[in-house]
């Protein structure tokens, strides 16, 4: 079953925006009958395609969203790694993003970071829609590490030299407010590892992972295993 989002409330008005129709008719070329669920600011709603009329069929009452609020952040990725990683980890339930510029950063988006942003949010929105999210996570202005001191809640950060303390072994005494640390590709400096000093540092197995292969397998692991406490 398909999914749109709108930016207003529902309150009976039945005008879709012109990019949702225009998937409806010509991207998907959906069917009469066939039922699809737009997400508004006050409730799913269920409707069907009939000619060309739109029918109402009430609210949807369950929740896709997951008790567990975890921030991802990400060491900004260069090519088009940090689309990936955006992509998947939408899918998986992240509930924001925040690119970070860390000290071992390759990729340089300074001079293009508006077109970026933009392009990051277009991306995690196509992925809530194509997962079902009952909401649109956000991705956050670029970052420096130290601004990650700002966050309230468990910090956890992915170490790949990290050899006493896995993940599995803290997911229990977590929050359900979870900040995830995740390194660029060339990982985490000494001065990094001394600010974040007082994050919760684990590692992620006996075989080193890429950036965004950590990144997307640890928003995993968290989020499934709270999920199943």
């Amino acid at each position: 079953m398909y999914r749109f989002f709108e930016d207003r409330e529902f309150q009976g008005n039945m005008n879709l925006k012109e990019e949702t129709l225009h998937h409806l008719k010509n991207v998907i070329r959906i069917k009469d009958g066939e039922v699809f669920q737009v997400v508004f600011e006050d409730g799913i709603f269920s409707f069907a395609y009939e000619g060309e009329k739109i029918k109402n069929l009430g609210e949807v009452l369950e929740s896709n969203e997951s008790k567990v609020r975890l921030s991802l952040f990400f060491g900004i990725l260069k090519n088009n790694k940090s689309e990936d990683v955006l992509r998947h980890a939408t899918e998986i339930g992240v509930s924001d993003f925040y690119p970070v510029i860390m000290d071992r950063s390759i990729s340089d988006i300074s001079k293009k970071k508006e077109k970026k942003l933009e392009r990051f949010q277009k991306i995690v929105e196509s992925a809530a829609k194509q997962s079902k999210r009952d909401v649109i996570p956000i991705v956050h202005d670029i970052i420096k590490t130290d601004d990650i001191l700002n966050f309230s809640g468990d910090l956890v950060l992915c170490y790949e030299d990290e050899n006493k303390t896995q993940l599995g072994d803290i997911t229990k005494a977590l929050s359900n407010n979870i900040g995830l640390v995740i390194g660029p590709e060339g990982g985490i400096s000494e001065r990094e590892l001394e600010l974040l000093s007082e994050a919760k540092k684990v590692g992620l197995g006996r075989r080193i992972l890429r950036a965004e292969t950590a990144a997307i397998t640890a928003s995993f692991y968290i989020i499934h295993a709270k999920e199943c406490e």
